[in-house]
């Protein structure tokens, strides 16, 4: 009997030890790579940057097509403009000078909390690092934005 009893003792705790690891586990999953809602709140700032960028990569080829008779325009009205992926908001642009322009967005995480890419590896990392809520990007629109994370 006394066999019979080490061996419940023994398949009882290693099932609670095995639960336990197995909750620890999910535990720092969530931790590490963050709820489904953060992720999901992740990807559409993902998605701001990618339209952000493609907004600006359009004036920059506009930009080059025209040469030296290109303006930046007052507004975007005669670009085909993507809207904020969950507001449906068209993002917002102001024109600073003949070269500079603005593009804005609200994000909805603090991408110092999830780096885009290593930028020790890629200094144009930085550039596209923000806050959350309403951030704007500067752009000069002889240079190429290169979109990277």
């Amino acid at each position: 009997m006394n066999k019979t009893f080490d061996n419940r003792t023994f398949d009882r705790a290693f099932a609670a030890v095995a639960t336990a690891a197995v909750g620890l586990a999910i535990v720092a999953g969530f931790w590490v790579l963050g709820t489904p809602g953060r992720q999901r709140e992740i990807a559409a700032d993902r998605q701001r940057l990618q339209d952000v960028a493609s907004i600006a990569q359009r004036l920059h080829e506009q930009y080059l097509a025209d040469d030296d008779s290109f303006e930046l325009p007052a507004t975007l009205d005669a670009i085909e403009l993507r809207n904020d992926p969950l507001t449906n908001q068209p993002y917002e642009y102001e024109r600073l000078g003949d070269r500079d322009f603005n593009l804005c967005a609200t994000f909805d995480t603090d991408s110092s909390t999830h780096r885009l890419s290593p930028q020790e590896s890629n200094p144009d990392a930085g550039r596209w690092q923000h806050p959350e809520g309403r951030h704007c990007f500067e752009f000069d629109v002889t240079e190429y934005p290169t979109l990277v994370y």
